[in-house]
């Protein structure tokens, strides 16, 4: 007999809805099962290089865009990369005995678990919720030294202070002068290990850029982008249309004179290319000069700042501590740096890739990869110890 015609609508919708159902639980479990999947694929990354390409695929492209950011056409950092893996080559040793490999160092007079530090950086909320309490906790799981960037820091200073690990702070010289003051007459007493003053930053560029493009992207296609970049150390909530600091080209080397007098700490000057700005930076108190190009996003076709380190090392001889960043993506990148006089270096774009792909275990992921390059490497070269580094190991460097 045939159905009845309401019947059959009936019989019609009833489908349809169950239907509907399934086809909504089905979708809803596959969206679970790659987001598990996407949650745990930093695990399967065996170089930085794949932790960077996973956080590509992972972001959205505009805040990727903020991190991987560089001036002009990347030469700069492209030159950095090429000095590393062209123009450095280690020479290893034969039947030496490394049973017992040490990455420990000392830094103003202090023992550390390595000489891999985490760079000052800006934003973490871009990469994860969690942001910069993420990366502090993943740096403390490493052992490893965390630079925490006071102003735009998108997590209150006192949450990052609730994880345990060491910590320099991070200072602008343009920020407010109410507002440094404070802060760098505290810091010794917050448990901060030294200072580090950004001294290449002349102008707005970066912000010029990228504003235009998170302004656009915060209407349309990320609604959540003005809260993951508020500043809460300033009482900010929208960095996207507010200025956040002074005049850039306003700084000079009386700013470092200035916060001398405002605490006890080493004072780090970030962002030293130039000979001569060494010898300025030893003349004007500084204890430390991390040799920096910004990670090529200041100026395009500077020199790398690997390539600038001996120079560097060889003006201080020795008056105070040399750290080097940019370009640095393996242990055998952080060897060759510690070959040429660093005492430590600076890890900054990979440290956010890693927050990205898996928050504080994919940084804690990240570090201890270089670390364990690192030990790999040194036993390679017959070395056991952190002071045992030295040029020999470079084949025909002079």
């Amino acid at each position: 007999m045939p159905i009845p015609q309401k019947q059959f609508y009936v019989c019609l919708v009833v489908t349809t809805v169950a239907s509907f159902v399934v086809l909504r639980r089905y979708l809803q479990q596959k969206k679970k099962k790659l987001e598990k999947e996407q949650k745990k694929a930093y695990l399967k990354c065996k170089t930085l290089f794949e932790f960077e390409a996973l956080a590509k695929q992972l972001m959205k492209p505009h805040r990727f865009y903020y991190y991987d950011y560089k001036a002009g056409q990347g030469h700069t950092f492209q030159a950095s990369r090429d000095y590393y893996d062209k123009q450095l080559k280690i020479l290893p040793r034969a039947l030496m005995h490394v049973t017992d490999v040490s990455i420990k160092t000392t830094i103003f007079g202090s023992t550390y678990e390595s000489p891999i530090m985490i760079a000052p950086s800006a934003f973490h909320r871009l990469a994860h919720n969690d942001g910069e309490v993420a990366t502090a906790r993943g740096a403390t799981e490493a052992d490893c030294i965390y630079t925490y960037n006071w102003l735009y820091s998108t997590m209150p200073e006192e949450e990052v202070l609730k994880t345990a690990g060491p910590k320099f702070l991070h200072v602008y010289l343009t920020t407010p002068s109410e507002f440094l003051e404070k802060i760098l007459s505290e810091a010794e007493i917050k448990g901060y290990r030294a200072i580090v003053a950004t001294c290449d930053h002349p102008t707005d560029r970066v912000r010029n850029t990228v504003v235009p493009i998170f302004d656009e992207a915060s209407k349309t296609v990320d609604h959540d982008l003005t809260q993951c970049m508020c500043m809460p150390n300033m009482n900010l909530k929208d960095v996207v249309n507010k200025s956040t600091s002074g005049v850039s080209g306003s700084v000079t080397w009386a700013h470092i004179d200035s916060i001398k007098k405002l605490t006890q700490l080493p004072i780090i000057c970030k962002g030293i290319l130039s000979p001569i700005d060494a010898q300025l930076a030893i003349e004007h108190g500084a204890n430390g000069i991390v040799v920096s190009n910004h990670g090529g996003r200041q100026i395009d076709t500077a020199p790398p700042a690997i390539e600038c380190l001996e120079d560097i090392v060889n003006v201080v001889n020795g008056r105070v501590e040399v750290f080097v960043d940019t370009g640095i993506r393996s242990g055998t990148d952080v060897l060759k740096a510690l070959a040429l006089g660093a005492r430590a270096v600076f890890i900054g774009r990979p440290v956010l890739f890693g927050l990205a792909c898996g928050g504080s275990d994919g940084v804690k992921t990240v570090l201890n990869m270089l670390k364990q390059e690192l030990t790999y490497d040194m036993a390679c070269c017959g070395l056991t110890s952190i002071d045992q580094i030295n040029k020999d190991i470079l084949y025909k460097h002079t």
